[in-house]
């Protein structure tokens, strides 16, 4: 039960009513995430879902040396655009055949690719990406994101359209210098 009756000491404006956090479990998540945020600060976060369709096929390994590329790129470029810590860069590459999940925390280092994709050629996937990183904010990551993404699948003739482009404008304007 959720009562109004406690004084707000959380460093920014009540700008919302209680009230209308109670309906739909998406959107409480979503002010969930957004609470968390302000409260941990210094976290860039940016996350992407994106739709992979290729009626011809695109060979397994292609996509595990394409998504080896991705998650160096965009953390190397996070990082000389500011970052000063990668949290972790994540994702997640599914269809029914199964996933290959990667993650990287730096750079200089591999990427860890865990392949339970049964499949050797694929012609249709879900491609989730997650960037948390240290010492630059939402929008900067978005951008070193953003600035290579459409390059690298080129490189690697993946086609791809974006699903959803999960940046949180609040956030980032909350935070913007």
């Amino acid at each position: 039960m959720h009562q109004d009756d406690h004084e707000h000491d959380d460093g920014h404006d009540d700008d919302h009513d209680h009230d209308d956090d109670h309906g739909n479990p998406a959107d409480e998540h979503d002010k969930l995430h957004l609470e968390i945020h302000r409260a941990v600060d210094e976290l860039g976060k940016y996350a992407i879902d994106i739709n992979i369709r290729s009626p011809e096929g695109l060979k397994k390994d292609t996509i595990k040396g394409f998504i080896d590329d991705l998650m160096v790129t965009v953390t190397k470029n996070c990082m000389e655009n500011g970052a000063d810590l990668v949290g972790h860069v994540k994702s997640f590459f599914s269809n029914s055949d199964g996933n290959i999940m990667s993650s990287i925390v730096d750079h200089r280092a591999p990427t860890r690719i865990k392949d339970s994709m049964n499949a050797d050629t694929i012609y249709e996937a879900r491609f989730m990406f997650h960037i948390i990183v240290h010492g630059i904010w939402d929008d900067h990551v978005r951008e070193s994101t953003l600035g290579v993404l459409d390059r690298t699948f080129r490189k690697w003739g993946v086609p791809y359209t974006i699903a959803a482009d999960h940046y949180d404008t609040e956030k980032s304007i909350a935070h913007h210098n």
